[in-house]
């Protein structure tokens, strides 16, 4: 990427908002500086939960507190009703950036984001503001509307982290095809010591900025520097009343899922030294004793985060920054820390739902203030926008709680809100629901089971009273208030999320087969094919499946794709090289035989090594996609870009000298039962 000169830079930048200030800003700030407008900086970590910050009170306030946090509530605001609409990592971060709920922006799961629509960074750009993110994005399609960005691939790693930079971004469109550079330490560390970096020197000091500072803790495996290796070792964390939940009267939801703490080792860095610690024990102190290890990793990596938040706070101290600087801290949801006896998110009960939320802003916020106020992920893009001095994007379904920033709550304002949650995985079952200031109703749609709490009776949600006469009048208020909710929302119930909006990114075969049987074993596929960038080739799929729901068999070849000159080969998990010799720009075979279903793999007429799996006996309606991976998360490779000039397909094992014939340029003489001439 070319960088144009600062004064270059600036002058392009200040005639856009000249332009934009002319015609569109209210008047008021027409005859402001830019440099008036204040500064943003948005610090998001990824599950840290209001339980885990001393601002909020709690059993670990004294145990692990969280001083520089709790900066932003002393000399800001603290929210005690800020709610995620869906509570997982990506979905939540769509929501932030669009001002949008899922049905709406597209992510309802781990998907990518359609950057077409109006976000929250394209906004402020036209509103002459930098804009820049740093740390875990997770959005999986290339940034839009940054001037700068250094982003995690993924979930990223604690350890000596990968970053994809601008400039490095893969023309495909998909972050994690994109050229990778590694930074030394801890992720925590690397991503204050990048947005101090980009603070000090990566800005253009006359221009009002929007950063994004995006933490990966305190996200699983849960692994913290090592200089917090002694912290809390000889504290016993205080445990949540309803640890030991039996669920007794609930829904068959909480017994479903495996969010239970005996089922963490999943998500743990090292599931066999866990086993090991624990392994001598059974039931409630098998229990405990998880609690205590997962507790203590969790809140070193919290401890981890709040260091480096007092670094960026300091900064702005030191530079004369904080006065004309809102600084927000939130996470990208709640997060079970052993209540109910469980850990990770998803479900509608409070530890979940509740997002922390923290705002400084020295001209607008009096010290030491909290809100009672309802505020959702959806209202932030909107509010910021706002204090930006431009105004939320008409598709925006949040609205901006600027006044009550100001302490003022208007009177018109939510008095419910509407969660909705899609499955996807930890089995837990799909479930939407209201949230009241009282009152929570919950449908888990797919076993057809309602709950029902009384929140200011029963706060930690432990009874049940959807069946109590006396509730009758309530439940028959809030199912009206679900579907007012859904209505105004346009939310259909019989949306189960698995039809995402990938935008340009969605998978677009060149050739689908819809007439053959790879399981069948013994047939032969021919591929002549021409590389630009690359992409998936080939892709397995089941005739019989909704590509969403079921895109890949569970065994057997399931995608082939070229990615920086490599022929790779993708389970549906991991990513494996077979080949390294795939040139740019000039002709190639790929010819794939299965032999009692057994495949084989040949590259310009040489045979591949790389022994694969074979497709197994339940699998004969299996058949294949060209050009294209039937995956909406994009992992399992993305859309050629290139040329494909044939594709053939024979109901019989090819020999390997009539496949390097074929490279050579000679059609077999064998009969195809299918054939795509993509040169007609």
């Amino acid at each position: 990427m070319i960088h144009l000169p600062f004064s270059i830079h600036s002058f392009l930048r200040l005639v856009g908002f000249a332009l934009i200030a002319m015609f569109f800003l209210p008047s008021c700030f027409a005859s402001d500086t830019i440099t008036q407008r204040p500064n943003i900086i948005f610090i998001m970590s990824d599950d840290h939960t209001s339980q885990a910050i001393s601002a909020y009170g709690g059993r670990l306030a004294q145990v692990c507190p969280t001083p520089n946090i709790d900066r932003l509530a002393k000399e800001g605001m603290l929210f005690k009703n800020c709610f995620v609409t869906n509570a997982i990592c990506t979905p939540s971060r769509a929501a932030i950036l669009t001002g949008k709920y899922a049905h709406k922006n597209g992510v309802y799961k781990f998907t990518a984001l359609d950057q077409r629509q109006p976000t929250l960074p394209k906004l402020l750009q036209q509103a002459g503001y930098q804009t820049a993110l740093i740390g875990k994005y997770h959005l999986h399609s290339n940034p839009a509307g940054l001037d700068y960005f250094s982003i995690l691939p993924g979930q990223g790693e604690y350890h000596d982290p990968e970053f994809i930079r601008i400039g490095d971004e893969h023309p495909s469109g998909w972050v994690a095809q994109g050229k990778r550079t590694v930074f030394q330490g801890h992720s925590s560390d690397v991503i204050a010591d990048q947005t101090l970096d980009y603070l000090k020197s990566e800005r253009y000091k006359e221009e009002p900025y929007m950063l994004f500072c995006h933490f990966k803790a305190p996200h699983d495996p849960w692994q913290y520097a090592t200089r917090y290796q002694d912290f809390l070792s000889d504290t016993d964390i205080p445990e949540p009343d309803n640890l030991l939940d039996d669920y007794k009267g609930r829904s068959d939801a909480l017994q479903l899922t495996s969010q239970h703490l005996e089922d963490i080792a999943v998500n743990w860095s090292d599931p066999e030294q866990l086993e090991k610690e624990t392994q001598h024990l059974q039931g409630k102190a098998k229990i405990r004793k998880l609690y205590q290890t997962y507790m203590k990793s969790y809140l070193r990596c919290v401890k981890g985060v709040d260091d480096n938040v007092g670094r960026i706070l300091d900064y702005l101290d030191e530079a004369g920054l904080a006065e004309n600087t809102i600084v927000m801290y939130t996470g990208d949801q709640g997060f079970f820390l052993g209540e109910h006896g469980l850990y990770d998110k998803r479900f509608m009960y409070e530890e979940s739902l509740r997002m922390p939320l923290l705002i400084r802003w020295p001209a607008n916020i009096k010290p030491g203030s909290v809100s009672e106020g309802m505020v959702l992920n959806v209202d932030f893009a909107p509010t910021i926008l706002e204090a930006a001095g431009s105004q939320a994007h008409p598709q925006m379904q949040g609205r901006s709680f600027l006044p009550l920033l100001e302490g003022k709550q208007p009177a018109d304002w939510r008095q419910s809100m509407y969660y909705r949650y899609y499955f996807s995985h930890f089995e837990t079952e799909p479930h939407y629901g209201v949230r009241t200031y009282q009152h929570k109703l919950i449908y888990f749609d797919r076993i057809q089971q309602w709950e029902l709490y009384d929140l200011e009776k029963d706060p930690q949600e432990m009874l049940n009273v959807y069946e109590e006469e006396a509730y009758a009048p309530v439940v028959t208020a809030l199912k009206k208030e679900i579907k007012r909710l859904q209505a105004v929302l346009d939310d259909r119930p019989d949306d189960t999320g698995d039809h995402p909006d990938l935008g340009e990114l969605a998978p677009a075969p060149l050739y689908v087969s819809k007439n053959v049987q790879l399981g069948k074993g013994n047939v032969t596929l021919l591929i002549r094919f021409r590389t630009g960038v690359g992409g998936t080739l080939f892709s397995v799929c089941n005739l019989e499946a909704d590509v969403y729901q079921d895109a890949f068999s569970r065994q057997g070849i399931k995608t082939l794709f070229i990615h920086e000159g490599q022929l790779v080969y993708n389970d549906g998990e991991e990513s494996d090289p077979i080949a390294d010799r795939v040139a740019d720009g000039q002709w190639h075979t790929l010819g794939l035989v299965w032999q009692d279903r057994q495949p084989y793999v040949y590259l310009d007429g040489q045979p591949l090594e790389k022994n694969l799996p074979k497709i197994s006996q339940d699998e004969v309606s299996y058949t294949f996609n060209i050009g294209a991976g039937l995956d909406e998360s994009g992992f399992m490779g993305y859309n050629f870009q290139g040329n494909i000039s044939h594709v053939l397909y024979y109901d019989t094992p090819l020999t390997q000298e009539v496949i390097k014939a074929f490279a050579q340029g000679k059609m077999p003489q064998a009969k195809a039962s299918l054939q795509w001439d993509n040169e007609k």
